[in-house]
């Protein structure tokens, strides 16, 4: 087999050797370097032949290396064989001698006992005086004394007890003997741990006033810790159990500092809901300070003290919230008021500011100090506030809003601020109520604060609602009898003023608890909201015009009239101007912003008052005269309206200025004019409509309304659709005909 793989490997050699040399000599020149090829792979021959001879050399001495451990190896397994025989020998001889030895032993053991008894025996005959002593000192206050004659007792028991176990008898008596001569033992140490644990419970006072009794009582505890360590290593070597042990005195040193926490906590609760309603608020201050003031007495006098491996600083820190934590739960299981709940989660942000664990004398990280209560819980008294909260804006608000209504109807009017505003108290009231309860949710936390800030909005919205039918109900019931309330129109003006301050505080609002740098658009909610007091104040304008156009309609039905016309002068536009001059000493009451848009929207309404009675056909002229004469008195009176309002403050166009192109189609005597006439207006207001311009041209004495409507057909060429759908709006947008 092996010769097969040999002579295989052979003939490969023999190929890959044949290829070398053939991708070597492929060009005639390259046989002129044969020589110096052989020579080039001779050497390689030589260097490969001398590295494998060294690997073999060295391999084979490995090898030799390896046979002469294994017989070393094989050697000392055979000596160690002859040794353990001859163990085995020696053993069983001794076991026989162990036998003969019995008695040797027991006088042994007996010489142990006594040789333990010898030397504790001046222990032994002096225990009752040691014990008076000891108990002396621990009355006297000599804690180490007292502590080393302890030490000396427990030591001389426990050796003679051990002396007792190490040869067991069926017959207790001698260890019951013990027991009874040493019975006080147990005693003075629960004695002496009366005393540390004293300390213990006071340690903020004496380390204050004593701090070497709190370091004398660490230095016995820290003793006791290491004799329990030593008993509880020797019981698990010898079986052997000591009395009293393990003391655990370090374990109860701290459940002690545990319950004095805990009782410093508990124990400033001086009064309850029943006696006092801001009894929270004075147990949670007085918590505060209690807490600060002892952990700085930890961290500047009991830390000394202290060994550093009980990180005692750390661990008051910890069982702090951790018994601060048990009393708040205990606490909210009890149902607090909405009050107290309010004292509660300010509190919990009290807690991590500077005025306790972020104090800098104390120098705590608080991102390391777990949550006082947990999440869920913190989330369920928000949830319990935000329910109460919003149930108590409802409450005040609403009952701000029946007070205010109230006033609406005294026989005085509203008051005016320095600039002549007429004005009501609520929008101050309510946003100063909002801002109380944002300053509250400020001093909590800033996620509550956004919710509070959404709640608020919330609730503006549902009273938007209610204020705007407060506002309906009050205008139906001045419409049943316009006399009363007498002031109507001065408080509607003042309730319109006020939805400028809603604005305006809104605005403040959410700028001032949003963060939201100034310029910045509003928020949706917010936009929304500010819209909403925007509309409702629109509604309100126009319940304003609605009790002026009350006084004007009856004077509007007699324009353009028959009667109209034949009455010398224009007394129905005059009365119209009059009438809109007496409201204008109303408006001027008005903040500018709704002043302009008031004044705006009466224009147009009197304009469109006139446009109307213009394309409505009311009279139909007999002669040329009667157009003539008419179309003048048309134009004066469009002329007094324009300067009406032009002197009450308006500035820029007016819609009254249809009229004057209007009345062309009137005037004009030549009919064969009229197209251009109508081109004109149309022009200027895309917005007219086909059957506005009939009804003009129908007024006309020359003109049928068959005629009339063929002329303004072939005119425009195309229907109201076409037009409307690419053109602006005017006032003729809002007209509609009979």
């Amino acid at each position: 087999m092996y010769s097969d793989d040999f002579g295989q490997a052979e003939l490969d050699a023999l190929e890959s050797a044949r290829k070398h040399v053939e991708n070597m000599l492929k060009r005639p020149d390259q046989l002129e370097k044969v020589e110096q090829y052989r020579r080039r792979e001779a050497r390689k021959k030589a260097s490969v032949e001398a590295r494998l001879k060294t690997a073999m050399q060295s391999q084979l001495d490995g090898v030799k290396t390896g046979l002469l451990q294994l017989r070393s190896a094989h050697e000392g397994i055979k000596e160690i064989r002859q040794s353990t025989v001859e163990v085995n020998e020696k053993y069983q001889e001794c076991a026989e001698l162990a036998m003969k030895l019995t008695s040797v032993r027991e006088v042994a053991n007996e010489h142990s006992q006594l040789a333990a008894a010898v030397e504790n025996l001046k222990h032994i005959f002096t225990v009752p005086e040691t014990i008076e002593r000891t108990e002396r000192q621990i009355e006297d206050g000599q804690l180490l004394l007292a502590h080393k004659g302890l030490m000396d007792l427990e030591q001389s028991r426990n050796d003679l007890l051990f002396e007792l176990h190490k040869q067991p008898s069926e017959n207790p008596t001698d260890i019951h003997l013990l027991e009874r001569y040493f019975s006080k033992v147990e005693q003075l140490s629960g004695n002496m741990y009366q005393q540390i644990k004293y300390l213990m419970q006071n340690v903020f006072m004496v380390v204050r006033n004593e701090p070497t009794k709190v370091v004398t009582c660490l230095r016995i505890i820290e003793r006791e810790e290491k004799l329990d360590n030593e008993c509880q290593n020797k019981e698990r070597m010898v079986k052997f159990h000591a009395p009293g042990r393990p003391k655990r005195w370090k374990e109860k040193m701290f459940h002690e500092l545990e319950k004095c926490v805990t009782y410093r906590i508990e124990g400033n609760q001086l009064e309850d809901r029943s006696q006092d309603r801001m009894w929270l608020v004075r147990h949670l201050e007085l918590t505060r300070q209690i807490i600060l003031e002892d952990l700085r007495v930890v961290k500047h006098l009991c830390s000394p003290c202290f060994p550093p491996s009980y990180k005692i600083f750390e661990y008051f820190v910890k069982t702090y919230k951790d018994s601060l934590s048990i009393h708040l739960q205990n606490m909210i299981c009890d149902e607090l008021e909405h009050n107290e709940i309010i004292s509660l989660l300010t509190w919990l942000t009290e807690y991590i500011g500077p005025n306790l664990m972020a104090h800098h004398e104390l120098n705590i990280d608080v991102k390391l100090l777990e949550p006082l209560l947990p999440p869920r819980e913190v989330e369920t008294l928000q949830q319990q506030y935000l329910k109460t909260l919003h149930a108590n804006i409802q409450k005040w608000i609403n009952n701000t809003l029946d007070t205010d209504i109230k006033e609406w109807y005294r026989e005085v009017p509203p008051e005016a601020d320095k600039e002549s505003y007429l004005h009501t108290s609520l929008p101050v009231i309510v946003f100063q109520m909002i801002e109380q309860n944002m300053q509250v949710a400020a001093q909590i936390s800033k996620d509550l604060t956004t919710k509070v800030l959404l709640l608020c909005v919330e609730v503006l919205q549902e009273f938007i609602e209610f204020y705007r039918s407060s506002i309906r109900t009050y205008k139906d019931k001045h419409m049943q009898d316009r006399s009363q309330p007498r002031h109507y129109f001065q408080y509607m003006v003042a309730v319109i003023n006020g939805f400028q301050q809603f604005e305006d505080f809104t605005r403040q609002l959410e700028r001032r608890h949003l963060n939201q740098p100034p310029g910045e658009g509003s928020t949706t909610v917010f936009q929304s909201l500010m819209d909403a007091f925007d509309c409702l104040a629109g509604e309100s304008l126009g319940f304003l015009l609605d009790e002026v156009f009350l006084d004007l309609e009856p004077h509007n039905y007699q324009l353009l009239t028959r009667s109209w016309y034949q009455i010398n002068g224009s007394p129905s536009v005059d009365t119209i101007c009059v009438t809109v001059e007496d409201y204008y000493n109303d408006f001027v009451h008005l903040r500018k912003r709704y002043f302009v848009s008031i004044m705006k929207e009466a224009e147009k309404r009197v304009s469109l008052a006139y446009i109307t009675a213009l394309i409505e056909k009311r009279m139909i002229f007999k002669t040329y005269e009667e157009r003539k004469t008419a179309s003048e008195k048309i134009c004066k009176e469009s002329e007094q309206i324009s300067n009406l309002f032009r002197r009450l403050g308006d500035e820029g166009s007016s819609p009254i200025d249809a009229v004057s192109v209007m009345v062309e189609l009137i005037r004009l005597r030549d009919t064969s004019l009229l197209s251009l006439e109508i081109s004109g207006l149309v022009s200027k207001y895309p917005d007219v409509r086909t059957d506005h311009v009939i009804n003009l041209l129908a007024m006309r004495e020359d003109l049928g309304t068959s005629n009339a409507r063929q002329m303004v057909i072939d005119t425009l060429e195309e229907d109201d659709r076409q037009r409307f759908g690419q053109q602006q709006r005017t006032i003729f947008s809002e007209i509609r005909t009979k």
